[in-house]
């Protein structure tokens, strides 16, 4: 009888022949009926997969700083993807129907987007590659998508100009590579960095996938998840018109899901989970038994079709819950025109109907950020990232206002800087006359509004702030000082926690650093002296240079309050944004915003209180003028901000109100006590 090899190993025995890499065998003989064992160890050519001593990404490569790509070069290269995988050209047609269903055309710029974030950085680095620990050199391109943190994207190897897509691309970009599929002990070997063997593979009833040519990029995934890449390596054999009986090398390994470009992020935090599946992927049929997939007998379902890179983030199952599971419609260049255009003869519409009198609560000349986030974006159809300036055909404010000038609707000027101001808007232009209103959207929270305020209060087509919910983060950017040793990246957005993450890891990282007798105190060495203490040293730190220690209580507080290393910026957030959904939001540099109430006395002994800095909090002073009137039972007026930014706006309003203000005016929008600050000027010196 012909003999047979039990393996002994990890996971569980495989009876085979000789199909198994393994260092010990033991033999099975069957002699004039005796049961007889032979042990012995032997090395064995594995058909399937061939592990080598040092592959590449299966130890850290040494990545340098990153540093942002251009716009005009993060175009090019996607372009340059797009020619190197032949990716189908994008639609020039509308929308179109299909199962009932409208789906609008991909356009250059959201396939662009789908290959390469907006923003990219990049950085070059080096690694070993094969048995003899080659050193090779590269470039990973590190970007996020919507809903998803930072993770490298791409990457590129020595003098091949192809950028090489991770398995985190590939989630979310179905169908851009031929995907081979094999069983999941296979799996598990090319993980531990093997390249592919022919015998490995699952071959399709009728062919593999046609672009799986000699010296291309490959993916691979096993048979349980087969929609779901695991590999990606480069083929070594025309995979397409490979034979049953075919033998040798088919692929040879790149990056996998475990290695170090999978498992890199800004802070160490480890790679992601893949997702269960992913629509798009052209997988094994899931009705298949396990035991036909082991005998290579697997009846794959062919489908034919292109990338489809638009429904990709949506169609993922992604374990950690980042990306909203109902897809949002994205407008075309001519839908946010349309869309900026009404929202534009709204304002004129709503500025006349609260204030009869011209220039109807408006202070001229306006600038050009006074126009977006006052009479733009509150009157929207859709609140929606989608509906940016940037997204429609006049790609910044200036030019749309010039384009109101040339529909006479206003007049502009240019001043000294290049800037656009309006200095006069027509209120009698036939299309504000004609204007038609429409519904706009809810706040989510506007229900639970009081509902004793004025009628243009409890209207949320009129005030869109009523009901928000703010919150105010801080955040930081890391000075070169602190990067590479502390942190990755200078461009990068940090919280305080994630510093002190960072700092604790470092620590970890340099167990030498810690004082054995003094578990509290860390030891100082070049970086912590140099660097951290005597960026701006004091006398503190001083001492602590002369002790050769400090408190780690005290390092961590000392890089976050020096603003020569952590550089202090600020965000503040409506409702459900967050930094990770909306990419185009940006946080600013220096102290969070304020309203300020001023308690004063005007016009001789006559005392009001003036509001100041609503605007950064979401709030039209136009707005809550009237429901000021009412609450107070006394005028209230709106005029430039003296002494501020041309378009800033006070509210004044008789009385000292300071505490209707602040718990029924500004609550109910979202803004908390820390954030106002009042500054009473009718007491008299000397007097608390």
């Amino acid at each position: 009888m012909p003999e047979a090899v039990i393996v002994s190993g990890a996971g569980p025995l495989v009876h085979c022949q000789w199909h198994v890499v393994t260092k010990r065998l033991r033999r099975i003989l069957l002699r004039d009926g005796e049961l007889m064992l032979e042990q012995r160890t032997i090395a064995v050519p594995n058909p399937a997969t061939r592990s080598f001593p040092a592959t590449m990404f299966k130890k850290k490569p040494q990545i340098k700083n990153l540093s942002p790509l251009k716009s005009s070069e993060r175009r090019k290269l996607a372009d340059q993807i797009r020619r190197d995988y032949s990716l189908p050209e994008p639609q020039t047609e509308g929308s179109q129907e299909h199962d009932g269903q409208t789906t609008q055309p991909q356009t250059l710029s959201s396939i662009r987007n789908a290959l390469l974030p907006d923003p990219t950085s990049s950085a070059k680095f080096t690694t070993t590659h094969g048995a003899k620990s080659i050193l090779i050199a590269g470039t990973v391109y590190v970007g996020a998508h919507p809903g998803q943190e930072e993770r490298i994207l791409w990457f590129q190897l020595g003098k091949d100009d192809r950028l090489i897509p991770t398995v985190y691309t590939l989630w979310l970009n179905p169908d851009l590579l031929p995907l081979l599929h094999i069983g999941e002990t296979i799996v598990g070997k090319l993980k531990g960095g093997a390249d592919l063997f022919a015998p490995g593979l699952i071959k399709p009833s009728h062919r593999f996938d046609e672009r799986a040519r000699k010296d291309s990029i490959v993916a691979v995934a096993g048979h349980k998840s087969d929609t779901v890449p695991r590999w990606v390596g480069i083929s070594k054999a025309d995979i397409a018109t490979l034979q049953d009986n075919a033998t040798g090398t088919a692929a040879e390994g790149l990056h996998w899901e475990g290695d170090e470009l999978w498992s890199w992020s800004p802070l160490n935090k480890g790679g992601s989970a893949a997702p269960e599946s992913i629509h798009g992927w052209r997988g094994l049929n899931p009705e298949r038994e396990e035991a036909d997939i082991e005998d290579d007998e697997p009846e794959p379902e062919h489908v034919e079709g292109g990338v489809a890179l638009e429904s990709s983030t949506a169609d993922l199952k992604i374990t950690d819950g980042d990306v909203p599971a109902e897809e949002e419609h994205v407008p075309s260049t001519k839908g946010v025109d349309d869309a900026f255009m009404e929202a534009f003869l709204y304002a004129i519409y709503d500025a006349k109907k609260n204030v009869p009198a011209e220039p109807h609560g408006l202070d001229f000349p306006i600038q050009p950020s006074f126009l977006i986030s006052n009479m733009i974006q509150p009157y929207l159809r859709q609140h929606s990232p989608h509906y940016n300036i940037k997204k429609s055909s006049w790609k910044g404010t200036k030019k749309f206002i010039k384009h109101l000038d040339k529909q006479l609707l206003l007049k502009s000027k240019d001043r000294n800087g290049g800037e656009t101001v309006i200095l006069d808007i027509d209120f009698k232009d036939e299309r504000v006359k004609i204007f038609q209103p429409y519904r706009l959207p809810k706040p989510k929270a506007a229900d639970t509004a009081d509902d004793s305020g004025s009628g243009a209060a409890k209207d949320p087509g009129t005030d869109q702030s009523l009901g928000q919910k703010l919150s105010l983060q801080v955040v930081y950017r890391a000075s070169s000082k602190l990067v590479p040793e502390l942190l990755p990246s200078k461009t990068a957005f940090y919280t305080s926690q994630e510093i002190t993450s960072a700092l604790k890891q470092y620590i970890e990282d340099n167990p030498d650093l810690v004082n054995e007798s003094k578990k509290r105190y860390i030891k100082l060495n070049p970086f912590i002296a140099n660097h951290i203490l005597g960026s701006n040293p004091s006398s503190d730190d001083s001492k602590a240079l002369a002790a050769g220690e400090i408190d780690r209580g005290a390092l961590n507080r000392r890089i976050l309050d020096d603003d020569h290393l952590c550089i202090p910026y600020h965000i503040l957030l409506r409702n459900d944004q967050t930094l990770e959904a909306d990419p185009s939001l940006k946080p600013k540099a220096g102290p969070p915003p304020r309203i300020t109430l001023t308690i004063e006395r005007r016009g001789g002994n006559k005392v009001v209180t003036a509001v100041a800095g609503l605007e950064s909090f979401s709030i039209n002073p136009q707005l809550i003028r009237p429901e000021l009137q009412k609450k107070c039972a006394g005028s209230a007026s709106v005029g430039q901000l003296m002494g501020g930014k041309p378009g800033m706006l006070e509210v004044q309003v008789q009385g000292d109100q300071r505490g209707v203000i602040e718990k029924e005016i500004l609550a109910k929008r979202g803004v908390k006590g820390e954030w106002i600050e009042v500054v009473d000027k009718t007491k008299k010196k000397g007097k608390k």
